[in-house]
């Protein structure tokens, strides 16, 4: 018997969520080699480091965009994530004192979730967070002659900070929808676009029972 599936994101959404994946992958390797010299061997793919930093700001344009898209075509979709991010639970919390077993591959019962849940939020808020860092102060060291030394000079490490904490989030969040047996069929969400009825009712059970069964998830 086939498992019933349940559409959880928009074409929309997944396009420019893989267009901006992508572009945060070249964005990282490139920036590292402005930055640092353990990936200097990789300089040839770009035309050298002055290709690389072409090649960084290129792929930061497309970063960009696709955010941009995202909000353009699917505002109300967007929004809802960013307000649903913010709003943190008691169920939220709950899932955060089990993530530790989750994160090892240990199947542990959850409290039920919405939508998005705990762990979902606390990785999107990273994302939000040191994405707007990232770009406001890429802008100033790509317009370095539109902005004081002393704002440039601020800019510089606060970039590289957050570029870690953008890459430790997203080496985390590519682990758990790929690797992780116990979260890994959320990658289908992505790719498809759906995932299993049981995978819902497991990891976002509030927004089955509140949303979807009440005729509104479909």
């Amino acid at each position: 018997m086939s498992k019933k599936m349940i559409e959880r994101f928009s074409p929309v959404v997944r396009v420019t969520h893989w267009m901006y994946a992508i572009s945060f992958i070249i964005c990282a390797i490139t920036g590292y080699m402005l930055f640092g010299t353990k990936l200097d061997w990789m300089a040839p793919m770009f035309g050298g480091i002055e290709g690389a930093m072409i090649v960084h700001r290129v792929a930061a344009v497309f970063l960009i965009s696709s955010i941009v898209i995202s909000l353009l075509m699917k505002p109300k979709e967007m929004l809802s994530w960013i307000k649903e991010c913010f709003t943190f639970t008691k169920a939220d919390v709950g899932f955060l004192m089990t993530f530790p077993h989750k994160f090892l591959g240990i199947k542990k019962e959850i409290p039920p979730q919405g939508f998005y849940n705990g762990g979902e939020k606390v990785n999107s808020l990273i994302q939000i967070f040191s994405g707007a860092v990232l770009i406001c102060t890429g802008i100033i060291m790509w317009f370095s002659g539109s902005f004081s030394e002393g704002l440039l000079m601020l800019a510089i490490p606060l970039h590289a900070l957050f570029f870690a904490i953008a890459v430790a989030g997203a080496v985390g969040h590519i682990y758990l929808a790929l690797l992780n047996p116990v979260s890994n069929e959320a990658i289908g969400a992505m790719t498809t676009g759906k995932v299993s009825e049981k995978y819902m009712i497991e990891n976002h059970g509030q927004w089955y029972e509140d949303v979807y069964k009440a005729g509104k998830g479909q």
